[in-house]
């Protein structure tokens, strides 16, 4: 089941990653064969994980965001904990030991276990 992904805008970025707790956002496109997959993936962890907010971005529409962020690569998955930037692949600089995205980018079951580590 999915969940309620929000779509991220240049306008609602700040308030939509300064939540408190647990915040994703995914940053894809809809030329990219892994980001569609792995979208899939993404929405449907959404639907098993209620109290926390997925959110996306489409490149191509979201250009001055994309370009803020300085996102060069795609897919790219941000995890924000009460605000602050936890991780971040493919990584603008080395955050902290977590496991790379190809890790689990073509895994549900995988990207489930990696949501539910970062809740302790």
């Amino acid at each position: 089941m999915e969940g309620m992904t929000e779509q991220i805008t240049s306008g609602g970025y700040e308030e939509f990653t300064s939540q408190d707790g647990l915040v994703l956002a995914l940053f894809w496109s809809t030329s990219c064969g892994p980001c569609l997959r792995f979208r899939r993936i993404y929405r449907a962890a959404d639907g098993q994980f209620p109290d926390i907010p997925f959110g996306e971005a489409e490149i191509e529409i979201q250009q001055r965001l994309v370009r803020d962020l300085e996102i060069s690569t795609i897919p790219v998955l941000l995890v924000f904990r009460d605000g602050e930037l936890i991780y971040r692949d493919p990584p603008f600089h080395s955050l902290n030991d977590a496991p790379p995205f190809l890790d689990f980018m073509y895994s549900e079951e995988k990207f489930v276990d990696f949501v539910e580590s970062l809740r302790t």
